[in-house]
Formats: C-alpha cells, sequence, structure tokens
C-alpha cells in the first residue's frame, strides 16, 4: 500500500506541468477522467464534488469563485431557502448560485404542481420592469408607472394585441397618458391623448389626442381623433364620430353616424342618421326626429322635448289618463271622459246648453203631477237631451241652471197648478198657486241644482181639472239648462 501511495505521488510529481490522465493515457484537457466503459459504465464510473448539509458560516473569498459543492438538506442562505442541489459560489454577488432544475423552485414548461401563492410567483425581486415577447418582439409589458413615468407605457394599463402601441415599429405610445386598453387594436396610433378608456376590439381606433373618452363595445368611436369627453356603450356606438366632443351613447350602433357634439343617443340604433348637435333620441329603432320615442333639442331656447307617440299619466287603465295623439282645431279644449280616455271638444260643446219645446199641445191628465212631454231640440252642445223620454242627462258633475215654464188654454176654475223640477225622479223644486177667473194660466220656474254624471231632469206640472190643454207655442212652453260649473 504505501508503494501505490508513493507511486502515486512521484505520478503527480512527474505530470505537474502537464495535463493529468486518470484511466487514459492520452488525457485533454487538464484533468481527464473517463469511465471503465462509455458504453456500459458501472455505478462507480462518477465524481463526488464535496457534499455539505450547510452552507459555511464564513463566505468563501474571490479566490474559492466558481467553488462547486452539493447541498443535501434544504437550508436557508442570506433569507432565501435553498433546496438539494449543486451550487456554485458566486463572489461578485455572494450568493450560492443553484444549478439544478428542480420543480419545487423553478417554473417548468410543462406546467408545475405543488405551488404556494403565497411564495411561489412569476416576476422579479428588484425594482425592474417584466417584458414578454414572442417572436423576439415585445407581447407584453408589466411596468411599475412610477419607473414608466414618462417613457414607454407612461403609466398606461393595455391588454391586447397592438393596443397603445404603433404595430409598424412595435413601439409603445411615447406621449398619450392614463389610459386603459382591454381588446385589440386600441388606439394604435394616439400620440397625446390621455385619460381614455377603452374596451374592445377597434375602440377608439384612430384616436390621435383625444383625451377623456370612455369607449366599451368593438368599433366604439372608431374614427374618433381629436374628440373629448365622448361616453360610447355599444358596437359601433358613435363610430363616425371624429371630433365631436361632450356625446353620450348607449346602444348598438347609437349614434352611428353623428359627427356633432353635446348628442345623447339611448336604444338601438338610436340617433343612427342624426349628425347634428345637442341633440336627444330615445328610441330601439334608426327613427328619425319626427318618429323616435323622445326627441329633444338642447341647442334651442327653449329647449324643446317630444314625444312622437301617446303620453300618459299614470295607468289610463287604473287611475290616470292618456293624452290625444292628433292637435286639436283652434278654440278646442281637452276634455276627459273619466275613464281615462280625453280629446278636444269645441269651445261651445265644452258646456252643457239646452233648449227643447214640445211639438204638439199637450193634454194633461187629472192625477195630480205629470211630466211634460218636451220632445224638440232647439239646441243641446253636448247631445245630453233625450227626447224618447223628455229628460236631460248631465254628461259630467257639475253645477246646472233649470229654466222652465207653460201657458194653457183659457180655464175658468179655482184650481191648484204648479211646475216643478224633478232630479233623477224626486221633486227638487216647485212653484204653484191657485187660479182665478176665466183666463190662460202660466206657470215658471228657475233654480240651480248640482249633478253628478247620469243624473237626469224632468220637468212636471201640476193638475186635477179636466180639459186642461198646454200650449205648444214655443214663446211660451219651454225647458232650459245651463250648466255654470
Amino acid at each position: 500500500m504505501k508503494k501505490i501511495v508513493v507511486l502515486f505521488f512521484l505520478l503527480l510529481s512527474f505530470y505537474s506541468e502537464a495535463q493529468v490522465g486518470i484511466g487514459t493515457t492520452a488525457p485533454n484537457a487538464q484533468l481527464d477522467i473517463t469511465s471503465s466503459n462509455q458504453a456500459t459504465p458501472v455505478n462507480t464510473d462518477g465524481v463526488l464534488i464535496p457534499k455539505i448539509d450547510a452552507f459555511p458560516a464564513t463566505n468563501p473569498t474571490a479566490l474559492q469563485q466558481g467553488m462547486l459543492v452539493y447541498l443535501t438538506t434544504t437550508t436557508t442562505f442570506a433569507s432565501i431557502s435553498k433546496s438539494p442541489g449543486f451550487y456554485y459560489w458566486d463572489n461578485p454577488t455572494s450568493n450560492w448560485i443553484g444549478l439544478q432544475t428542480n420543480p419545487t423552485s423553478n417554473w417548468n414548461l410543462v406546467g408545475n404542481a405543488g405551488t404556494n401563492p403565497a411564495t411561489n410567483f412569476l416576476g422579479s425581486t428588484d425594482n425592474q420592469d417584466i417584458v414578454f415577447k414572442r417572436n423576439n418582439i415585445r407581447a407584453g409589458y408589466i411596468g411599475d408607472p412610477i419607473i414608466s413615468a414618462g417613457k414607454y407605457l407612461n403609466s398606461n394599463t393595455v391588454f391586447g394585441a397592438n393596443s397603445l402601441v404603433n404595430p409598424s415599429i412595435n413601439v409603445p405610445s411615447q406621449f398619450g397618458i392614463r389610459n386603459t386598453a382591454f381588446g385589440s387594436n386600441i388606439m394604435p396610433t394616439v400620440t397625446s391623448g390621455n385619460n381614455n378608456t377603452a374596451i374592445g376590439d377597434r375602440a377608439l381606433f384612430t384616436d390621435s389626442s383625444g383625451s377623456n373618452n370612455t369607449a366599451i363595445g368593438t368599433g366604439a368611436l372608431f374614427t374618433n381623433g381629436i374628440g373629448g369627453f365622448n361616453t360610447a356603450v355599444g358596437r359601433n356606438a358613435l363610430v363616425s364620430n371624429s371630433s365631436g366632443s361632450n356625446n353620450t351613447s348607449l346602444g348598438y350602433q347609437s349614434g352611428f353616424s353623428a359627427t356633432g357634439s353635446g348628442n345623447v343617443f339611448l336604444g338601438y340604433n338610436a340617433g343612427f342618421n342624426e349628425t347634428g348637435s345637442n341633440k336627444l333620441y330615445i328610441d330601439n329603432s334608426n327613427a328619425d326626429a319626427n318618429n323616435a320615442l323622445l326627441y329633444g333639442d338642447f341647442g334651442t331656447s327653449p329647449k324643446i322635448i317630444r314625444a312622437n307617440g301617446q303620453i300618459q299619466i299614470g295607468n289610463p287603465a287604473v287611475a290616470g289618463y292618456a293624452l290625444p295623439t292628433t292637435r286639436g282645431t283652434a278654440g278646442q279644449l281637452l276634455q276627459t271622459d273619466g275613464a281615462g280616455g280625453t280629446s278636444w271638444v269645441d269651445t261651445q260643446n265644452n258646456i252643457s246648453i239646452v233648449r227643447t219645446n214640445l211639438s204638439a199641445n199637450q193634454s194633461l191628465g187629472t192625477s195630480g203631477w205629470q211630466k211634460l212631454s218636451f220632445n224638440t231640440i232647439v239646441f243641446d252642445t253636448k247631445s245630453e237631451f233625450n227626447t224618447t223620454n223628455n229628460r236631460f242627462v248631465a254628461l259630467k258633475a257639475g253645477y246646472y241652471e233649470i229654466n222652465a215654464g207653460y201657458h194653457t188654454f183659457n180655464q175658468s176654475d179655482t184650481n191648484y197648478y204648479g211646475i216643478a223640477v224633478y232630479k233623477n225622479g224626486v221633486e227638487y223644486q216647485e212653484t204653484s198657486a191657485h187660479h182665478y177667473g176665466i183666463n190662460l194660466i202660466s206657470r215658471t220656474i228657475n233654480c240651480v241644482v248640482f249633478l253628478n254624471a247620469t243624473d237626469y231632469i224632468e220637468i212636471y206640472a201640476h193638475n186635477v181639472n179636466s180639459g186642461t190643454t198646454i200650449d205648444a207655442f214655443t214663446g211660451k212652453t219651454y225647458f232650459e239648462i245651463k250648466q255654470i260649473r
């Protein structure tokens, strides 16, 4: 054994200034160790690197730069957990650098398991931006807004291909700041536009210096270049606007052709063909100003709002009413039917004015009170007198003045004669007296009565003498009704 050791040191001495080979007589490096059989090696063919259970308490120096060890257990170095494996000393960073690929400390191309979101992450541990590339072309960027201010994305938030980036040179915008883009081809040529928010393919596609715009939907504010303070929600909403500002458009293709400012469009295709300014459209079609459900103009004095349909206040079927959809004529008044409907009526027809007469002399019986058969209408502004049953029937509630009178031919008796107003078949007021001598008899009555709709008024005469006949002359026997309130 001693002879072998002596021989070994003699050999080392002999080759101290030459290459050393172990298992070979023709070394190809300063130290060349060959296996016992390259094709079929045994389990002892290899080199054992020094094993350590923990890193040295005192760091190596520059003289040990590149020194290799094998860590056998998990340990902590500089507050960082180090898993078992090969490590070399990197003196410039004063750190042990691992050589191993270990699923517990490296991300694999085919996926990872056993990760802990509290400690595992993709990114940097220093104050540096993260750049993602595909085909060596920038495809994504994560940066600290403070570091990137005035540089690259300028505090912009971008998710999507060719958004806030000039696709011809693949460089982010150098001027626009505080823009938010979600989707492809959003603001690809923006230069000085600020504070814009765009979601959807080609939203704010041609924006250059327009600021404070919100575009949500494919093609929303597509043509906008310099317009600002616009809000467009819906595919192709305000798609044609290039320089208009202060527009609000909500709905698919709402404000499609708009190029003005200060417009409000609400609904599917609302204001589709409008190109002016300060207009309001609320509809679910491309109807024009004369057919949209609601149309308005903020630019006139006074401002206008137009409903191209029936206006209802409350539900007419319950307790509200509906206004007419046609224009009344000069002097007409709006009248309700009490059941939710309204209509235009002529002024003279708005109140009740009625006069009636007898068509022929009327013989009275001797039974006392009996109705006079007024059956000839002189005028009736609201068609409220019924000649079949000789009565006035009110269409609406109100106060009515009643004026009536009759004459008889000559009578020679001392009987009691009277005239009375009957309301709903019950005597309301009468005028009566006894007759003396041989002459005609005249009785008149005037009163005011409150009537509800459908209440009716009739005129009665009192007679007990046979042969009494009412004179039908229109100037003597009459029945008048006038609504006074």
